[in-house]
């Protein structure tokens, strides 16, 4: 039904992807809009005619679901703006905006109706509800819950984390109203008081969801790393590659619906120029067919046939299987002249390990190669913890 719906408004067509993604998320933010303007007045009607704060501070929380959608319009239509000069990355980070401005409502929304529901705890009135009433609220619950699920459905289908806040926005009202019909109930049956309780309960609800979701907008706009199913299909992806040996240092950087990526791609040295740049044509052809990432390719030439640096190989794996504070060794070249032996490769170490944790484990691994291959000067360079 869902499909058949978004379909109906939004025809797939042979356009960009970014041009899709902000048509579903201007479409979403229309249907809130007028779904939830209809459900603010009827609600807004009930909680005036029976004097219950609960139900008006249901209706306040449905009347910020529907700025959130304008928010929502705003935040997808940021997006479909072209990069420039102030902007060389698009304005993909403008959703995670629009997302936290949400959450901010409904934080908002929440702690002020704290104040008023505890003088209705301290001071209950009683409520002159009618049975139709409750009903209508039942299918107020009805249509939110659908709501949300149209919109967490889209936000699936687009992967946005504002459409998913949306939705939790929707079902949150929902869950609201259900204590608000909670209260209708218990007013009936002579608890007038249970009408504070129930909306102080919708307040702490609101705020802890306006949290939960402004942590997750707050992290995407600091910067949160890829999963480990994301940067091991860019692993998988760039050693499918002929001529491959090696894939490291792998970092992701997203801006909205956009993702940048750069991986380290150890190539045999004894490839030509031209084959090489064939090689890293072919792997960032490759991202962004599969992926649909912006690749930046370093090349790092290696000697794999070389005994020395098949014998680092080997003690450097014995490491790794035996201690968990390495998790990846990479990029391994020796200088072997009259005025130089070095062993040179490079480490990604167990996350939240200290920079002091590490100096020690560099120690004492620098130690172990030198026991094993005398002269040479041991250079370790640990990667970054946003590489992977």
């Amino acid at each position: 039904m869902f499909e058949l719906l978004t379909n109906k408004f939004v025809p797939i067509i042979r356009e960009s992807g970014q041009i899709y993604r902000t048509k579903i998320g201007i479409l979403q933010g229309r249907i809130s809009v007028i779904i939830n303007g209809i459900l603010f007045f009827i609600k807004l009607s009930i909680g005036l005619m029976v004097g219950a704060v609960s139900v008006i501070a249901d209706a306040v929380h449905t009347l910020s679901d529907v700025i959130s959608s304008v928010v929502v319009i705003w935040g997808f239509k940021q997006t479909e703006k072209p990069a420039d000069v102030e902007h060389p990355y698009g304005h993909g980070r403008a959703e995670y905006i629009a997302t936290l401005i949400i959450s901010v409502l409904l934080m908002v929304a929440g702690i002020e109706f704290i104040q008023t529901s505890v003088q209705r705890i301290r001071n209950p009135e009683s409520i002159l509800s009618e049975w139709w009433m409750v009903l209508v609220l039942l299918v107020t619950i009805l249509l939110k819950e659908l709501t949300a699920r149209y919109a967490e459905f889209l936000s699936s289908k687009i992967a946005s984390g504002t459409l998913h806040a949306d939705a939790w926005h929707h079902r949150a009202d929902a869950i609201s109203s259900l204590l608000v019909v909670g209260a209708l109930v218990a007013g009936k049956f002579g608890y007038p008081a249970f009408d504070g309780w129930a909306g102080l309960g919708v307040s702490f609800f609101l705020i802890y969801t306006g949290y939960d979701i402004a942590k997750d907008a707050v992290d995407d706009l600091i910067g949160r790393p890829p999963s480990t199913e994301e940067v091991e299909s860019i692993r998988q992806i760039v050693l499918d590659v002929d001529g491959v040996l090696g894939a490291h240092d792998i970092t992701v950087h997203s801006y909205g619906h956009d993702k940048f990526a750069s991986v380290h791609v150890e190539i045999d040295a004894v490839k030509s120029t031209g084959d090489a740049h064939d090689i890293s044509e072919e792997v960032e052809s490759r991202l962004e067919a599969v992926l649909g990432v912006e690749p930046t390719i370093h090349l790092d030439p290696v000697h794999p046939n070389d005994p020395l640096v098949q014998g680092v190989v080997s003690h450097l794996s014995n490491v790794t299987a035996q201690d968990d504070r390495i998790t990846d060794f990479h990029d391994i070249r020796i200088v072997n002249t009259q005025s130089h032996k070095v062993i040179l490769f490079g480490t990604n170490m167990k996350t939240g390990m200290t920079q002091k944790n590490i100096i020690l484990f560099n120690q004492d691994l620098e130690k172990s190669l030198k026991e094993k291959f005398g002269n040479y000067e041991i250079q370790i360079k640990v990667s970054p913890m946003h590489r992977f």
